[in-house]
């Protein structure tokens, strides 16, 4: 519950910026659309799966120069993969979603590539099979990094690491290709 308060109130706070920033400038928010190669390691496992899901990003900025800001995110898993439990019993594991709330801190707009940070909090809702189909949510902290390169004044690729969750023997980090746009 202490969990689901926190990401709750990141979010809200995420949110609440968007809705603040595009009213003090022009071209001050951005969208994105990656491709994730995500390394989920559930509990108790010996061997992690490597799954992938389609992110979409929302943002905004809290100053002209575009140095700081904060963002949302949703994603959808794509596809499965196999992972092995402590004691050898096989199974099967996917993303069914996740989302998230991030401050972000970058290079200011007037370079073309830009090297930016991330903080925020993380959700990811999974699918575990074994011997029975179960649920499972992993929630943490998150910390990234990533590049964008701009390919034109309001289009950008990026590619992104985010450690995602970290806690309680369980692990995902996400691997981000993108392309996104400023409006």
């Amino acid at each position: 519950m202490k969990a689901a308060l926190r990401s709750l109130a990141v979010a809200s706070l995420a949110f609440s910026a968007l809705a603040i920033a595009p009213a003090t400038q022009a071209q001050s928010g951005y969208v994105s659309l990656g491709y994730v190669l995500s390394d989920l390691e559930p509990k108790r496992a010996r061997r992690d799966a490597d799954v992938t899901a389609l992110q979409f990003t929302f943002g905004g900025w809290f100053n002209p120069q575009q140095t700081f800001g904060a963002e949302g995110r949703i994603a959808l898993g794509l596809d499965d993969d196999s992972f092995t439990n402590q004691n050898g019993t096989r199974g099967k594991v996917e993303i069914d979603r996740y989302y998230g709330g991030y401050l972000r801190a970058q290079f200011p707009n007037t370079v073309p590539v830009r090297p930016y940070g991330l903080v925020g909090i993380t959700r990811v809702e999974t699918t575990e099979k074994t011997t029975r189909s179960r649920g499972r949510s992993y929630s943490d902290i998150s910390l990234g990094f990533g590049v964008d390169v701009e390919l034109d004044r309001n289009i950008y690729v990026f590619l992104e690491y985010l450690r995602a969750t970290d806690s309680s023997s369980s692990e995902v980090t996400n691997l981000t290709l993108g392309v996104g746009g400023r409006f």
